[in-house]
């Protein structure tokens, strides 16, 4: 059984997630000029500018490809117009393999930390990304909502999530206490018949492991990849009300908003859609604005530009912007789990785990320095709290073992972060669980941040 996380105090936040960010998370996914460079190479086409940001971007060239352009013959004009639609199936392509390149070399802690910061604050994000790596995060590793898990299905905006099937009503969209994320540009698991206005072929498909090649392309029915590619100009992909629906959440999202994060995300200005998207939700209002960029100043610039006062900009610089984003977010969320533990009765006794799969007894905690890390050991964490045993208790089972009060913990020094090793591996722990009911109130449950142990219930 699920328990309630407590979740930590943080401002509303909207997210904004750029190739940056992707990029972040493992080197082997492309920004939009690389991108651009492997999905040119994988068409052998070698009549290419040499891309760059001071002169001819992938962006510019692909709009070139796809508005029409006065000098040109009608024949020349499909010519380009094939070669736009062939790069945007290659675009596709390279993305995909590249998730699947960075998924086989393992992705950073920090990613299932961020997850879960946005789960526990319901939080709105807005990505520009093809990938799907926020999506397989979450189903890699399931959050909660109550007793009921919550998966990739529940968090992606524009698309029934299925729920309602379960109980014969249909397969509306049933709102979940989880974050929300507007994918504005498409991605590579959504497919739709070319052309389509109405949006009504337009599915999320995902691939399914062990699926054969031809049973996924009779799923996905004749359709094609849908994302928009990186021009300038969106032309008809806005036209239907499923992506207009997902641009209009991204709008509310940010509208109420207290604090909006650009994560590795550039804020080019020739993408006049978000442009506007931006100038008229914060350039107007009063949220507190934080570039996480490792040119961060260049981004504060392009968003005064858009009316967005420089006081209220707060900037996050440097190779590691993004974990090191993350990293002050699990502290602050640290400090408040501090301040709780002091004012708790030292009585009471702690356990560690994430919930649904059980918890540990702390066998032993040390702290490395005053004011440092407290370390803790637990031998396993799938335990029902039942049967992890009070301090001072014993045990006939050798392999159960009484856990240590919060006094006996607290009593080591005041901590500035908490960690706890499972298996060889340690967690920053910088929230709680709410025991059941059912269960003595007076347990602490510390809940560990990011991916559990690899055990599912």
């Amino acid at each position: 059984m699920a328990h309630q996380i407590v979740a930590p105090t943080s401002p509303r936040t909207s997210y904004v997630l750029g190739a940056g960010f992707s990029l972040a998370a493992s080197s082997m996914m492309p920004i939009t000029d690389e991108l651009g460079r492997r999905a040119a190479a994988r068409l052998e086409l070698d009549d290419l500018p040499a891309f760059s940001p001071e002169g001819i971007t992938f962006e510019s060239w692909l709009t070139w490809l796809a508005e029409r352009q006065p000098f040109l013959s009608e024949a020349e004009h499909l010519q380009d117009r094939a070669r736009f639609a062939e790069l945007s199936e290659a675009i596709a392509e390279v993305v995909t393999e590249s998730q699947a390149a960075a998924d086989e070399a393992g992705f950073p802690l920090w990613l299932g930390e961020f997850v879960d910061l946005l789960h526990w604050s319901r939080s709105n994000v807005v990505t520009l990304n093809y990938d799907t790596i926020i999506e397989e995060t979450v189903d890699k590793s399931p959050r909660f909502d109550g007793d009921e898990a919550i998966w990739s299905v529940d968090v992606v905006t524009g698309f029934p999530n299925g729920r309602g099937v379960l109980f014969g009503s249909g397969t509306y969209f049933e709102e979940r206490a989880t974050f929300s994320m507007h994918k504005l540009h498409g991605s590579i698991d959504w497919y739709g018949v070319p052309g389509d206005r109405t949006g009504a072929t337009l599915e999320r498909i995902r691939t399914v492991e062990n699926r054969s090649v031809a049973a996924q392309r009779a799923t996905i029915g004749g359709r094609e990849v849908f994302i928009v590619p990186p021009t300038s100009t969106k032309g008809t992909y806005f036209d239907n009300p499923k992506t207009r629906f997902t641009w209009q959440q991204a709008r509310d999202g940010l509208r109420a908003a207290e604090r909006v994060v650009l994560m590795g995300y550039s804020l080019p200005l020739t993408d006049t859609a978000l442009a506007r998207l931006l100038a008229t939700t914060i350039g107007v209002g009063d949220q507190e604005i934080v570039v996480v960029n490792p040119d961060a100043e260049a981004v504060a610039s392009r968003l005064m530009a858009l009316g967005v006062d420089r006081a209220r900009i707060r900037t996050h610089e440097g190779c590691d912007c993004v974990a090191d984003y993350v990293s002050t977010e699990v502290e602050a969320a640290t400090r408040e789990l501090v301040e709780y533990l002091a004012s708790t009765s030292p009585d009471s006794p702690v356990a560690v785990g994430w919930g649904y799969s059980g918890w540990g007894a702390i066998t032993e905690a040390t702290l490395d320095a005053p004011g440092g890390t407290l370390r803790l050991c637990v031998d396993r964490v799938d335990q029902p709290l039942a049967t992890v045993l009070h301090p001072g208790a014993t045990s006939d089972d050798p392999n159960v073992r009484p856990t240590m009060t919060l006094g006996q913990l607290l009593a080591l020094g005041t901590p500035s972060a908490i960690v706890v090793e499972v298996e060889g591996r340690e967690w920053r722990i910088c929230t709680r669980a709410e025991p059941e009911p059912a269960q003595e109130s007076d347990w602490i449950l510390l809940r560990p941040i990011g991916h559990q142990p690899d055990r599912r219930p």
